[in-house]
Formats: C-alpha cells, structure tokens, sequence
C-alpha cells in the first residue's frame, strides 16, 4: 500500500516488488496484472482505513460526543496517511474503458455507501433516534466522513487531518441534533393532532335526549 499511496496508480510492479521485498515474478504469480494488483491494493486499502478496533474510541452507548469526536479525527487521518496520492486516482471520473478503473470506481462506492450509512444508522439510534436515520443525516455523514474534505481543508485551508476531524464532529454533532428536534416536533405535532378537544361540550345523540 506505501508504494500506491506515494505513487499513485502509476506504480509499476517491480517498485511494489522491491518494496516487499520480493521479485516481480513472485508478484506476478498472485496477480496476473498490474491492474489486478492495483485493485486488490485499493481494496486493502478501503479496508484499512475502515479497520477497527479502533484506540480511543470510547464506547458509543456511553459517550455519544467523544465517540464522534474520536471516530471524525480517525476517519481523516487514515484518509491522508493511507491513501496518499491514490486518492485522485481512486476518485477520478472513469473517462476510459479501462475495466480496473470501473471495478475501482463501484468498490469505492459500494464501500463508502454502505459504511456511511452504518455509521449514519448507529450513531442515530444511540442518540434515540427512532426508526431509520434521516437522509439529512446519512448525507452529513457522507459529505463530511470524505476523502475530499480530507484533502480539500489539508490543500486549500492548511488544515491538519486532525482539525479537518475535529471541524467534522461539530458539524455531524449540529446535523445531529437538528435531526433529533425535528423529529421531536413532528411526534409532538401528531399528538396535537389525534388528541380529542376536551374543551368542547359534549353532543348529545338526539336519540337520547
């Protein structure tokens, strides 16, 4: 993974081969392609940066506030450290028929949307939220649990992956709790709205009267 994340896609076989150590044949028995090894290489590294346990990480049911706070600067610092300069080629539009970078694209995909909608789907019920997480929600997850914000704030604003994670737990922790008080309104607003108006006189059956 070293020799993709500081090359990119254009690391040659015999580079990640003397990086392990080992001869280019001896890679070349495992993978018939340098397209092979690179998507299996980006598969590792997918796995990597979602790999747990993760230290620190204090228990979710406990402590909502730290568990997002730890998780958030994970999540960034893993997206710089593993993914290096790969990340413009893991995320580059597939402008070929190239089928590595096909494969790439819907791994990539696959991985995040199902991760940030587990994560999104946890961290709402341990808030109490009922039911499935808002998309508002799932969508603030995936904007601000992103490589792209990694490297847009590191590039652009200077920022550490460190502060880029602590700026994504504010903002999750905000999402969050709008979320929660929107669903709070409507429970509240259903109640109003199948409560019988005790104020109002009863009306008396003709029949009976």
């Amino acid at each position: 993974m070293d020799v993709v994340a500081r090359r990119g896609f254009d690391a040659t076989v015999e580079e990640i081969a003397r990086q392990s150590g080992v001869s280019p044949r001896t890679i070349f028995r495992h993978y018939a392609t340098q397209g092979s090894l690179i998507l299996a290489t980006v598969k590792d590294m997918l796995d990597a940066c979602g790999r747990t346990p993760i230290e620190g990480l204090p228990v979710l049911g406990d402590d909502l506030e730290g568990w997002l706070d730890v998780l958030s600067v994970t999540v960034h610092t893993r997206c710089a450290e593993i993914l290096g300069r790969a990340f413009w080629d893991i995320h580059a539009p597939t402008l070929d028929d190239s089928e590595m970078l096909a494969e790439v694209a819907a791994l990539r995909r696959r991985s995040r949307r199902s991760g940030v909608r587990h994560l999104a789907t946890i961290t709402w019920r341990a808030a109490g939220g009922d039911g499935d997480p808002p998309e508002e929600l799932v969508s603030a997850f995936g904007l601000t649990f992103s490589a792209f914000a990694t490297q847009a704030l590191m590039i652009d604003f200077d920022q550490t992956p460190i502060q880029v994670g602590e700026l994504t737990s504010e903002i999750l922790k905000l999402v969050l709790g709008h979320a929660l008080s929107a669903q709070s309104n409507d429970e509240a607003m259903m109640t109003e709205a199948i409560r019988p108006d005790v104020t109002s006189p009863p009306v008396e059956n003709p029949r009976y009267a």
